[in-house]
């Protein structure tokens, strides 16, 4: 049972975080946008909208690495979570 809490708590958490993200994102700071994001997905590693928000910022900042890394991701997660990419 508390482990049901503390998904529940951590889910709303990371779905505020990443909503602060994306207005983080909308006025151009994308730093605060990427640790919004990075800070979420400690949180919740199973909300793919985070990893594919976090390449757009990292994208902005020019880490192209970073980016990569996290669309890399993102499509491996569709792949295997998601019934491919035919969504």
């Amino acid at each position: 049972m508390e482990r049901k809490k503390t998904r529940i708590r951590d889910t709303k958490e990371a779905n505020r975080l990443k909503e602060e993200g994306n207005n983080a994102l909308k006025w151009g700071f994308y730093k605060t946008a990427n640790k919004c994001y990075t800070d979420a997905i400690e949180l919740r590693k199973d909300i793919m909208a985070l990893y594919s928000n976090r390449a757009l910022a990292r994208n902005k900042l020019e880490n192209w690495q970073g980016a990569y890394d996290d669309t890399t991701r993102l499509l491996e997660y569709c792949e295997v979570f998601d019934d491919g990419f035919l969504k």
